[in-house]
């Protein structure tokens, strides 16, 4: 039967949409990919929006991945201080935003970002403001020098805005500043939660963004799975993980742990010179890959030369329930409460107050920095829950104790969707990867994260809890 004019076939049981859909890391004429310019414009966009609910009518941003989401400028990360920008509520597109940025660099900064007026990328102060000014902190009369200069230079600017009269709000205090602008005329306040409320909402190019990073993340865990030996210490392996990121385009500030045998329990998270044994468990973190400024956080579990005991692998199967327990639940006008309470109490299973275990059954947001919302444990989600809404980004971690004196621990990386989640990362998370692996997978099938919570549902309850999985609630 032809076509009515103007139907067409998108997507339907013939022709399904790929769980696994990402786009290439390079540009593309033949290809909608990410559109990077629409993506700082939609920021900005959000931020302004974020503004205007917080009756803020001029920003000034201090902390580095709040100067980028502003305005897609991409500092050095080792520290605080080199660049701020100001942002006016006004909606003029970046035509009426001012980026300080570090130094001679901003030269090629002009070059390079072409959204930006060249004349509204101007020089930062050296050493006024953030972490790069405790250098002048036991020389005060320096330090007062410095700050003196931005206030002249922003009087002016602020004027040129027009925003002069109105009070500048810091993402982050600086109170030595804000005291020496209030005594220029120029009013100050603080309001951290603005920002963050502006990027807790992810745009459909932000996802994007996070599906290259989650791509890169799964084939980092599978040069490691083939790389790691018997023999090797976690400092080379955590060096090993570091290279392999850079690789494939994460900007050069990777950030990967390895914890093996006694290092797994409790988590240390820390790497050491240990070496791997015949029979270690250990495992891995993407902790921190930067992809376009994004960054990760993505365990996997690994057995070194042997199969995992019987105990790890019941022990990492109920962890795996945990996990997929709680994604489960996970969908908009549910709750961090919903997913947690899937998990045990801290009490029964670590034998300590939940406070004193954050971070080891945890959610947590990712984006430009992590660890915002939507952010869950059982320290305060059960009396204080917060909402999942649609386009949210966050990790979900869990951990056990094999009973031998190590652990086990999986993570995964999850965006909100409409009806559900999409779990984003895929290396495998339903078993212990054996290494050095030599993947003869051909007698194993691939288990997408949907099937998963359809092979644990209520397999593995661990003593004193039952899982509740349906997986009828996982979105198709």
């Amino acid at each position: 039967m032809p076509l009515k004019p103007g139907e067409a076939i998108i997507y339907n049981e013939r022709f399904p949409e790929y769980d696994g859909r990402s786009v290439g890391r390079e540009q593309s004429d033949w290809q909608g990919r990410i559109d990077m310019d629409k993506m700082r414009r939609d920021r900005l966009a959000r931020l302004r929006a974020a503004m205007r609910d917080a009756g803020i009518n001029v920003y000034f941003t201090l902390a580095p991945w709040n100067v980028r989401y502003a305005t897609g400028y991409k500092g050095m990360a080792y520290t605080t201080g080199l660049a701020y920008a100001v942002v006016p509520v006004e909606d003029k597109g970046f035509d009426n935003v001012i980026l300080y940025a570090h130094g001679t660099p901003a030269i090629q900064d002009r070059r390079n970002m072409p959204w930006f007026k060249p004349e509204n990328i101007r020089y930062a102060i050296p050493a006024s403001v953030g972490m790069m000014s405790s250098g002048l902190w036991t020389h005060p009369e320096a330090l007062k020098f410095q700050r003196a200069k931005v206030v002249e230079e922003l009087k002016v600017d602020l004027q040129e805005l027009k925003v002069d009269k109105e009070i500048l709000t810091f993402d982050t205090e600086d109170s030595a500043l804000m005291r020496m602008l209030e005594a220029a005329g120029i009013k100050t306040a603080v309001n951290a939660a603005t920002m963050i409320a502006a990027q807790e909402i992810k745009t459909p190019e932000e996802i994007e963004c996070f599906r290259v990073l989650s791509g890169i993340c799964d084939i980092n865990h599978y040069e490691l799975a083939k790389h790691a030996e018997a023999g090797m210490t976690e400092y080379e392996l955590t060096g090993f993980m570091n290279s392999i990121p850079m690789k494939y385009g994460c900007e050069p500030e990777p950030r990967c742990f390895v914890a093996s045998g006694p290092n797994t329990w409790p988590n240390y998270r820390n790497t050491s010179d240990r070496q791997l044994r015949p029979g270690d468990i250990f495992y891995a973190d993407n902790i921190q890959l930067s992809w376009n400024g994004y960054k990760s956080c993505n365990y996997r579990t690994y057995s070194v030369a042997f199969k995992p005991s019987q105990a790890a692998e019941d022990a990492y199967k109920r962890v795996n329930e945990w996990l997929y327990s709680a994604l489960s639940d996970c969908k908009p006008g549910n709750t961090t409460a919903d997913m947690l309470k899937h998990w045990p109490d801290e009490e029964d299973w670590m034998g300590l107050p939940a406070d004193y275990c954050w971070g080891d059954n945890v959610m947590h947001g990712i984006g430009l920095f992590n660890y915002g919302p939507p952010q869950g444990c059982k320290a305060w989600s059960m009396k204080y829950p917060y909402p999942l809404k649609e386009g949210q980004v966050f990790a979900i971690e869990t951990q056990g104790s094999i009973g031998d004196g190590q652990g086990v621990r999986v993570e995964d990386m999850v965006v909100v969707t409409k009806d559900g989640c999409e779990v984003l990362t895929r290396f495998p998370s339903d078993h212990i990867t054996v290494v050095p692996a030599r993947f003869g997978l051909e007698d194993i099938e691939f288990l997408p994260p949907r099937a998963l919570m359809e092979k644990f549902a209520g397999k593995y309850p661990p003593k004193g809890y039952r899982a509740t999985i349906d997986a009828a609630k996982y979105p198709k």
